[in-house]
């Protein structure tokens, strides 16, 4: 069950797709570098690797949509 009311669950969205550069429906290494850096939270390599790691669910490399809203939904 979210814990994210529809509002935030849309602002999240707004983010990802506002990062989602390609439009290819995912956040790639590159692109969540480019959103910590908007987010005024700028990651050094092994930081962004580590966040990458916490986010990419199944390890394929790409953060989709799911992987996304899940990370934000977490407790």
């Amino acid at each position: 069950m979210s814990n994210l009311s529809n509002e935030e669950i849309e602002r999240i969205k707004s983010v990802f797709n506002q990062f989602d550069k390609n439009k290819n429906d995912t956040i790639d290494k590159a692109e969540l570098k480019t959103l910590s850096i908007a987010l005024n939270d700028p990651l050094s390599q092994a930081e962004l690797f580590d966040f990458f790691k916490q986010i990419d669910e199944n390890n394929n490399g790409i953060i989709s949509w799911d992987e996304f809203i899940r990370y934000w939904n977490k407790p």
